[in-house]
């Protein structure tokens, strides 16, 4: 599998993700995966042009993204995988996108989300999303940059609060 990683950053692609994470993963292929983005030709335009020259960005809404992320994770390419929501990653496990580690990047503050850890916020549904996703085989980790230590989830998130107990 050369899924090099799969990271939620409601930012997507900016220079963070390219100064830090693209140089540390010499990734072939950034795929975004998001509706909105996907949706808005002027956004999409603007994620390609904020990548390196050379650098091959794919924009795609999340259900169109499900048959091209799980060819890459086949392939030999290198892929690095951008999505904004914990949903999106859940959805995509369901689907049968092999995802075994989830990175949580960038999921900033908005009054719906409470922090989760350090500047990393999560609203109650997508911790339970979160959660699912750890009961269904894909380790979710915290890491912001390439060089900070791995967080695991589990060892920080509030219990999920879910109808089926997870």
């Amino acid at each position: 599998m050369t899924l090099s990683l799969v990271r939620i950053d409601d930012r997507l692609i900016h220079g963070q993700v390219i100064a830090v994470w693209y140089r540390a993963l010499g990734t072939d292929v950034i795929v975004v995966a998001d509706d909105e983005t996907a949706a808005d030709e002027f956004l999409s335009d603007v994620l390609v042009l904020a990548a390196p020259p050379g650098v091959n960005v794919e924009v795609y809404s999340v259900d169109d993204s499900i048959a091209r992320i799980k060819e890459l994770a086949e392939s030999t390419d290198r892929a690095f995988v951008l999505m904004r929501k914990p949903e999106t990653a859940l959805r995509m496990v369901e689907l049968g996108v092999p995802i075994p580690v989830l990175n949580i990047g960038g999921m900033g503050a908005t009054k719906d989300r409470s922090t989760l850890y350090k500047n990393i916020s999560a609203s109650p549904a997508e911790i339970d999303s979160l959660w699912e996703l750890e009961r269904k085989g894909t380790k979710v980790e915290i890491r912001i940059v390439a060089d900070d230590p791995v967080v695991a989830f589990s060892s920080v998130a509030p219990p999920a609060t879910n109808s089926n107990g997870v």
